[in-house]
């Protein structure tokens, strides 16, 4: 199997898998607090890009369409059972993306897009890029973000070897927006009710991606509520995909 599917616990019996796409500088150990939590039907797939986990030394993607060449190399196991794709902001984004790039090449698309904490991608990013900035007014934005761990931030050698992936990451993140293309598929849409950055304007313009009315489950928390609340977003996807 191919780095960029992390499997912790694989299901041959599963009827349905779930692929977690990261946020921005973000890594498919985020995940991990889900691995016995969801429906036993389901098989955990995490989505494992260049420079992170196993993939650490590899230069990371700076733009969607590299994300989206290199899933769609793999495009087979992809669409191999009937899946669920779930993205918390950045990787909400790729994950429509993926969707919109299956149906384009007619192939399977997912039962369902639970989109996290994300702008729908089609809307422009009107926040300033952080991306270019120099070092140490990079790693200031990052600190105001906090989905960055401190320990990480205040450690001159980590810094060192993440920064490449962090800017590349950020880079898609600010310059990436989609065409407007409703696909068939019901998106469920997550947001923190402390979320400054997603705001109820860019939430419902999630209407326009889907054929199908959207869902909006509000959770407590601000942007990385999926860390802070991640029980009661785990309890949230389970209820979905039993739903299915």
């Amino acid at each position: 199997m191919t780095k960029l599917f992390l499997i912790p616990k694989p299901n041959p019996h599963a009827t349905l898998r779930l692929f977690c796409f990261p946020y921005a500088g973000g890594a498919p150990n985020i995940f991990m607090p889900w691995l016995n939590k969801l429906p036993n039907n389901v098989e955990l797939v995490l989505i494992q890009l260049p420079g992170r986990g196993a993939r650490l030394m590899e230069a990371p993607h700076n733009k969607m369409s590299s994300i989206i060449d290199e899933l769609m190399l793999h495009s087979s196991f992809i669409t191999q059972k009937p899946n669920v794709f779930f993205g918390h902001s950045l990787g909400s984004r790729v994950a429509y993306e993926l969707a919109l790039t299956l149906q384009k090449n007619n192939l399977a698309l997912p039962q369902k897009l639970i989109a996290s904490g994300s702008r729908a991608p089609h809307l422009e990013n009107h926040k300033t890029p952080i991306y270019h900035l120099p070092e140490s007014e990079f790693i200031t934005k990052l600190r105001e973000l906090n989905g960055t761990p401190k320990e990480v931030l205040d450690n001159a050698e980590l810094m060192e070897l993440f920064l490449p992936l962090l800017r590349a990451d950020f880079e898609i993140a600010d310059c990436y927006q989609t065409e407007k293309h409703p696909l068939p598929v019901p998106i469920d849409v997550f947001f923190g009710h402390e979320d400054i950055d997603v705001t109820p304007p860019m939430i419902n313009a999630w209407q326009a991606l889907s054929a199908l009315p959207i869902t909006q489950h509000a959770f407590n928390g601000d942007h990385f509520f999926i860390n802070s609340h991640s029980e009661q977003v785990i309890k949230a996807v389970s209820k979905l995909l039993n739903s299915l």
